[in-house]
């Protein structure tokens, strides 16, 4: 994109996307696209590269001089348009959310990658910059308010429960993202919005492990 002089609403209006599923790509936030072969082929690299990493970024080429010198202006434009990377956040994003428990395989590089989030995200929701993380939303049990293949940020140091806001659990050894809410004898509701597919249920409170409280959405619009 910078040896092209693309910004993020540039290439996604070359190759007929959001910018908002530009901006996931290019953070982290999706590993892949539909759109692969058209995105190659404008920006001018080799499909498997872009895809994989595999081979060359793309074929030799000579430039003529006026087009290096083109080619340079809009590196240059490119890198003073960066963002603060001092209000950015990265935050491991685990694409399986088993493997955020897993001990065995949980700072192994391959279980997962990076979220980008603005700073005063974290901060206007009081939430602890180090004990954040993001997964990818394995279903659509609370969409619409969180659509699957979403990806959202917790933070896993909030374990007490505000009624009706929206937590990472584990039950029974199964992952779900679901609103909570507190009830007499110790007892804790597990609320989804898509009641016709999964129904909401009751569990003791002390057989519901809490992982962390969800403060941040980011994904496609249906």
């Amino acid at each position: 994109m910078q040896e092209k002089g693309f910004t993020q609403g540039s290439l996604a209006k070359a190759v007929g996307m959001a910018q908002s599923s530009v901006w996931r790509l290019t953070s982290g936030g999706a590993s892949g696209t539909k759109k692969l072969i058209k995105i190659a082929k404008v920006l001018g690299v080799n499909p498997e590269w872009l895809s994989d990493g595999i081979g060359t970024m793309k074929a030799h080429e000579i430039k003529p001089n006026n087009q290096l010198l083109i080619d340079s202006i809009l590196d240059y434009t490119d890198k003073t348009q960066e963002y603060d990377k001092d209000n950015i956040v990265k935050l491991r994003l685990y694409n399986r959310i088993e493997w955020v428990l897993s001990p065995s395989v949980r700072g192994e590089k391959v279980t997962y990658s990076m979220f980008l989030i603005p700073k005063n995200i974290v901060q206007e929701t009081n939430s602890s910059i180090k004990d954040s993380i993001s997964i990818i939303v394995p279903d659509d049990s609370m969409s619409p308010i969180i659509q699957e293949n979403s990806t959202v940020a917790l933070d896993t140091s909030i374990k007490d429960i505000k009624n009706g806001k929206i937590y990472l659990v584990s039950y029974g050894g199964v992952f779900m993202i679901r609103a909570l809410y507190s009830l007499p004898e110790n007892k804790i509701k597990l609320k989804n919005y898509k009641s016709d597919d999964y129904p909401e249920f009751i569990v003791s409170a002390s057989e519901l492990l809490i992982i962390g409280k969800v403060y941040y959405v980011a994904g496609k619009i249906d």
